[in-house]
């Protein structure tokens, strides 16, 4: 005999319980440290009401996959999506370009429903640096969507088969639980995201829905006469699982049994029990359990953008008026966006399919494109300008040798002093083209990131057949250009080598036969910092680094290491050198602003102001 499910107050109630308890856990997690089994609780509620559907469904003849699948995208997608393009918008103007990076990569997770995989691969969920992650909690969604994608199919085909439900539940339910226990002790961090470790929670509530479709009668006595008693049982196990279990221990493993279980009675106790008419019945109870989706969804962006923003020391009054703003969203995203869609037509479904892979996307593309470092560009040329690249009149002028960056100061006149370098060589260029400006000489850059401006004979370290001839060819004609006085060399710190002592020697040597004056220019300090610390990132990121300097014990001992041999060769070799350490680190501290100014656009690379305050005492 089959039953027709119908709407149930109580099971709102038990939602409205579940979500609560996240909130707070997420809000308050030392003070409300087990909260975090409202996610098993939701899903014993899914594996019931997605599995009751499906069997009546199929007894009476009328499942549909398309109509299945259709009715859990018109439900799931509308919301999701208003989420993930509300983080991406803020995220826009609130996180720096590593923080939008990985927001990025995590809207793609979770439009794709893997942010459980995601995660999986990067830490654990309860490490500090999570609260820095807006979409986190979207893993347990994913777990929910990648069963729903596979249990109709297994239903479907047990049903045509005419193989018994029960014993294949039992049976995965068996499976799943001794997986998640062998897990947990090996890889608690795979154990907790992984979909094989959760979805016996997901079956328990497959294995209730065939209770009631198939064997109603089965504890029916027990159940009219024992309700009370059932349902304030499984109360006190999710009570009890709340006070008992915490964040440090290893999970789901057996603990899981005490939440999954405690929802278990309560659904089957029913909504004619004590607990169920008075407590989980209640309208503010069953108002949140329809507010419940949207309502998880919104709180944690709030609340970790929130924490993102104010450094981690978010105040209590702040984290309240946060879960105020999650509840207003979610009424308003139930209301008028999810109301309106879920009884529109199958057709409305492909459409929020292709939004959701819209936005997939475009996360994605936040990912491989490092954040959109772009965004900050405006901000650092408000704080000490970020140089070019390039200008046509240097490509035009060195078109053959087709350099990465290539900058000169007067294009009209002869060539009269060069740099050449690795990516660095951007350091110098600002500064020693304001130098030279005052007395009318013309300068130039050019060179490919990651090579060295030396002169390279394979099998030597460094040497590339393409782009080292390029290099090599370059040199050549520099020295044989007679308008050219001066070659300044630079490259970022290098770790000084037989093959490189080789090729310094040769590369200077050939400049000086062909009566060139060589000038070696060693590289500034990596800072220890994002100097974006300095200024934010208005108008929501608050400065971070109020100071904004650097102290000469954080920098890397490798670098003052690698700097003293090459100090010492260099000296050997008996040219003249500029060094821009002193001019940025004076008794032991770096100061990295000057007035409203940066000196370093990134941790490695100056400014417009920074290239000119170093360079501003520079003489040949």
């Amino acid at each position: 005999m089959t039953h027709q499910l119908i709407y149930k107050n109580y099971i709102n109630g038990i939602r409205a319980l579940a979500v609560l308890m996240v909130i707070f856990f997420h809000a308050f997690p030392r003070s409300f440290s087990g909260g975090f089994i409202g996610v098993d609780i939701f899903y014993v509620i899914s594996g019931y009401l997605i599995s009751a559907i499906i069997y009546t469904h199929l007894e009476i003849n009328q499942f549909s996959f398309i109509d299945f699948y259709s009715r859990r995208i018109r439900r799931l997608f509308p919301s999701l999506l208003l989420v993930l393009f509300s983080c991406y918008i803020f995220g826009w103007y609130a996180l720096y370009a590593a923080e939008y990076k990985e927001l990025g990569r995590h809207i793609a997770g979770s439009a794709g429903f893997v942010q459980n995989f995601v995660l999986m691969f990067e830490s654990g969920y309860f490490d500090e640096a999570q609260e820095k992650k807006p979409l986190l909690h979207l893993w347990s969604l994913a777990v929910e969507e990648q069963f729903y994608i596979v249990w109709p199919l297994i239903i479907w085909f047990l049903y045509q088969k005419k193989w018994g439900y029960l014993t294949a539940i039992c049976g995965l339910i068996g499976i799943s639980f001794l997986v998640n226990m062998l897990q947990v002790q090996i890889n608690p961090i795979t154990a907790f995201y992984s979909p094989i470790n959760r979805v016996w929670e997901l079956l328990l509530g497959a294995l209730l829905a065939y209770q009631e479709i198939f064997r109603r009668d089965f504890a029916q006595q027990l159940k009219l006469k024992y309700a009370t008693w059932i349902s304030s049982m499984g109360l006190c196990f999710i009570a009890f699982a709340v006070m008992t279990i915490d964040s440090s221990d290893p999970y789901p493993s057996w603990r899981a049994v005490l939440p999954t279980f405690g929802v278990l009675l309560l659904i089957f106790a029913g909504e004619n029990s004590w607990v169920s008419k008075n407590i989980l019945s209640m309208r503010s109870m069953v108002w949140v359990g329809l507010i419940s989706y949207p309502l998880y969804l919104w709180h944690w962006p709030l609340i970790s953008f929130g924490q993102i923003i104010a450094q981690g020391q978010l105040s209590v009054m702040a984290i309240w008026l946060l879960i105020l703003a999650a509840f207003v969203l979610a009424y308003f995203s139930y209301r008028f966006l999810e109301k309106s869609i879920r009884y529109q037509s199958n057709k409305s479904a492909l459409i929020l399919i292709a939004l959701m892979m819209l936005i997939g996307y475009i996360g994605w593309n936040a990912w491989v494109r490092d954040g959109l470092k772009i965004r900050e560009k405006h901000v650092i040329n408000h704080y000490g300008g970020r140089p070019p690249e390039t200008d046509q009149a240097c490509l035009k002028l060195f078109h053959r040798y087709d350099p990465r960056f290539c900058r000169i100061s007067h294009p009209t006149k002869a060539l009269e002093r060069v740099m050449i370098g690795d990516s660095i060589a951007h350091n110098n260029f600002e500064g020693l083209a304001h130098h030279y400006q005052k007395e009318q000489i013309n300068f130039a850059m050019f060179g490919w990131p990651g090579m060295q401006p030396l002169l390279k004979q394979p099998p030597e370290e460094g040497y590339e057949l393409n782009i080292s001839e390029k290099m090599n060819q370059l040199i050549r004609d520099l020295a044989d250009n007679s308008d050219i006085k001066i070659i300044f060399l630079t490259m970022r710190q290098p770790k000084v080598t037989q093959d490189l002592k080789t090729q310094l020697q040769r590369t200077i040597r050939y400049f000086e036969e062909h009566q060139k004056q060589v000038i070696f220019i060693y590289p500034p300090p990596t800072l220890s910092f994002d100097p974006l610390d300095c200024i934010g990132l208005p108008p929501f990121r608050p400065v971070m680094n109020q100071q904004c300097v650097m102290h000469e014990h954080e920098i890397e001992e490798k670098y003052f290491q690698d700097r003293r041999q090459l100090m010492t060769e260099i000296d050997s070799l008996k040219i003249k050198n500029y060094d821009t350490y002193p001019n940025i680190c004076r008794d032991k501290v770096c100061n990295i602003r000057d007035k409203d100014n940066l000196l370093y656009r990134n941790r490695g690379y100056l400014t417009v102001v920074g290239s000119e305050k170093v360079f501003e005492n520079f003489k040949e």
